[in-house]
């Protein structure tokens, strides 16, 4: 069963945190592929997401409220700033590194 999920204001991660595990555990209790990745029905508010974070392959990334505050990893269970974020693997070290670990030569 597909269904998005509800819009909001964007104002705090902890509002979408609410309607990702819900859906998670939607799915759970269904019995839904653990495959079938909430993801892929499209978080809203992604253009709070910076570009060089949309595709953060690190651990999952949920959203970005307009705070800078994420809903990140797989369970929708923890928060990080986007500063931290940032620091750690949007520097242009990071993106190199990320970079040539994709593309070996």
């Amino acid at each position: 069963m597909e269904r998005l999920l509800g819009l909001g204001k964007g104002d705090d991660v902890k509002d979408l945190q609410v309607e990702v595990q819900r859906i998670i555990k939607e799915q759970k209790d269904s019995g839904a592929d653990r495959n079938n990745l909430l993801i892929r029905f499209g978080i809203p508010h992604m253009d709070q997401t910076p570009d060089h974070l949309k595709n953060f392959i690190a651990y999952a990334l949920w959203g970005v409220d307009k705070k800078g505050m994420c809903l990140t990893h797989r369970r929708a269970d923890h928060f990080e700033s986007l500063d931290k974020i940032n620091e750690k693997y949007g520097s242009e070290t990071a993106i190199a590194a990320a970079q040539r670990y994709r593309e070996p030569k």
